[in-house]
């Protein structure tokens, strides 16, 4: 009795075969510099990364760091070197057909991908932008790429579902075990990867583009996180609590944020006090009117003098500083960095709280994090700015 191979598997099966011949005969005759080339391009292939990696690893130890990169020699390629490219493609379409057509796949995919690939986007959410991020299903597996992210997923029920994050976040204590792949400036992307995520939770500005940039390559979900007011809080807790299937602990934790906020001060309808708010020397960082200290401000009487910048935190230049004539600064830093700022600006007497000696120290990660332990810091805001009006 014959078996007989379904025709779809048995073109497969040729095309592998072919695929792996072509590559042999090419790698057989391609220069050692066109070799590292593909090896490097494979290593960015998930079928292929933890091999490739492999080998050139080894080919860097053996040849040092003058081999590190390919020959950059202008002048004509050999038609040896041509017949290789071609050969390659060849190779490389006929692979990618595989890869992307057998069961084997979906393990080089991303959990999410491999769930979405049975075509099922049902499970779309919407993040605190208004934007749709399609996801197959409530997200297992979370890379959280902002402190403040990361503490409302805690918040949202999600903490056990985030799988890395950054450094700064570690609000509440669990997130302090959370393994850490960068900052907001800069990832470990190849871990990244090998994590698998279900989706990325970014804060809206608060990332580096390049990083965004290279989540679109990888074709990672994105869901992204924005707060202008204390009442967003609330709000935010409850979509991630959608986006982590975890609503019915995210819609408890968001009714004990709702009332906290109730509690804090009214918002003032005719602030006076002009305050400027530092957050770094050099560049001059402050906050604009899409962060929650611009809010807190206000609730403490004051008015934060770069309100009118819809963004969280903006860079600034001294002579717009002098030009809006804070009343108040508050420096959030440690005393010893703070008082180095203090005698920076003693100079500058025609900027009122230097001249009126209103130039104050205030620290609490708490605010610049704009998790919901953000509320609790407002009380010490408040204090501060009082004593600018005694």
């Amino acid at each position: 009795m014959s078996y007989m191979l379904p025709m779809s598997f048995e073109r497969l099966l040729v095309g592998l075969i072919v695929a792996l011949a072509a590559a042999y005969v090419a790698w057989s005759v391609m220069p050692q510099r066109w070799r590292l080339r593909v090896v490097t391009r494979l290593a960015a292939f998930p079928p292929t990364a933890a091999p490739a990696a492999r080998i050139l690893q080894r080919w860097r130890t053996a040849q040092g760091c003058a081999g590190c990169a390919p020959d950059r020699r202008s002048g004509e390629r050999s038609a040896a070197d041509r017949a290789t490219g071609l050969a390659l493609a060849a190779a490389s379409a006929l692979a990618t057909l595989f890869f992307a057509t057998t069961p084997g796949a979906a393990q080089a995919q991303t959990p999410a991908q491999s769930r979405a690939g049975a075509g099922s986007t049902a499970y779309a959410v919407v993040d605190d932008t208004g934007a749709r991020v399609p996801m197959a299903g409530p997200a297992r597996r979370i890379v959280s790429l902002s402190p403040g992210a990361t503490e409302l997923l805690f918040s949202a029920g999600a903490g056990d579902r985030i799988v890395a994050t950054i450094t700064g976040a570690d609000e509440p204590a669990a997130a302090r075990r959370i393994e850490r792949i960068g900052d907001a400036n800069a990832l470990v992307f190849p871990r990244l990867r090998e994590l698998k995520p279900d989706v990325v939770v970014v804060w809206k500005d608060l990332v580096a583009p390049g990083i965004l940039e290279s989540l679109a390559k990888m074709k990672l979900p994105v869901y992204t996180v924005t707060l202008r007011r204390f009442e967003d809080l609330p709000r935010s807790v409850r979509r991630l609590g959608v986006l982590a299937g975890t609503t019915a602990a995210a819609e408890k934790e968001a009714g004990v944020i709702e009332r906290k906020v109730a509690a804090l001060p009214p918002r003032a309808a005719a602030p006076k006090q002009r305050v400027y708010y530092m957050m770094l020397d050099s560049p001059l960082y402050t906050v604009g009117s899409r962060h929650l200290v611009d809010d807190a401000i206000l609730r403490c009487g004051g008015r934060n003098i770069f309100d009118d910048i819809d963004f969280p935190a903006p860079i600034v230049e001294f002579k717009d500083i002098r030009e809006r004539n804070p009343e108040v600064i508050v420096m959030t830093a440690p005393p010893v960095t703070a008082r180095g700022w203090r005698e920076r600006w003693q100079p500058f007497k025609e900027v009122a709280a230097v001249r009126d000696a209103r130039v104050f120290a205030f620290q609490d990660p708490r605010l610049d994090r704009m998790g919901p332990s953000a509320i609790g810091a407002v009380e010490g805001l408040c204090a501060t700015l009082a004593r600018g009006r005694r």
